[in-house]
């Protein structure tokens, strides 16, 4: 495949870069073509998913150090920290391919450095003073913005695999693709 997503200094920009190869994908492409475009897009869009995830548990952190009359932030977090878990978990889930298998995979890969990339903003947030209101309410403007770049482009990223998948059941529809070549 011509694109795989490799997060370098600019993340949104390599995921942007992926979603401009997928918009190009058309029926003349060969199934094999459109699975691995695909694939990419599932193991994609798992990574986005889970910095969501992450960055939606983020903000009920910060937004309750921003409502927090205690001068002691971090035991008041540390108590609250069960009921966050269940409850600030926002935006994760799995991929919409019929290939589970891709999504299995991209979910073994989240340690990896591509996937880490995505999460500086949540190490920063976890080395920082939360007792200090200025430096809660930066991280909580820069958490909700990243947020929503990532909500943004999971959509995308769903659209995209939507829209192979309908190419692949085109193929199959018209005999361009058999499942003797899915089996191979």
């Amino acid at each position: 495949m011509a694109v795989s997503l490799r997060l370098m200094d600019d993340d949104l920009g390599a995921i942007d870069e992926l979603l401009r190869y997928a918009e190009k994908v058309d029926a003349t492409m060969p199934t094999k073509t459109l699975r691995e475009v695909r694939g990419e897009l599932v193991r994609t869009s798992v990574f986005v998913s889970y910095a969501i995830g992450v960055l939606s548990l983020d903000l009920k952190i910060l937004n309750r150090c921003w409502a927090s009359d205690t001068d002691d932030v971090l035991e008041a977090l540390v108590d609250d920290m069960p009921e966050m878990l269940t409850t600030g978990w926002v935006g994760g889930g799995w991929s919409l391919s019929p290939d589970a298998s891709a999504s299995v995979a991209a979910a073994a890969e989240l340690s990896n450095e591509d996937s880490i990339r995505l999460l500086e903003l949540h190490a920063e947030l976890a080395t920082s003073d939360l007792g200090d209101l200025d430096v809660v309410s930066s991280l909580l403007t820069r958490v909700k913005e990243q947020r929503g770049e990532l909500c943004e482009r999971r959509d995308r990223l769903e659209n995209g695999i939507r829209n192979i998948q309908k190419l692949v059941q085109e193929h199959y529809a018209t005999g361009a693709a058999s499942v003797e070549d899915w089996l191979v």
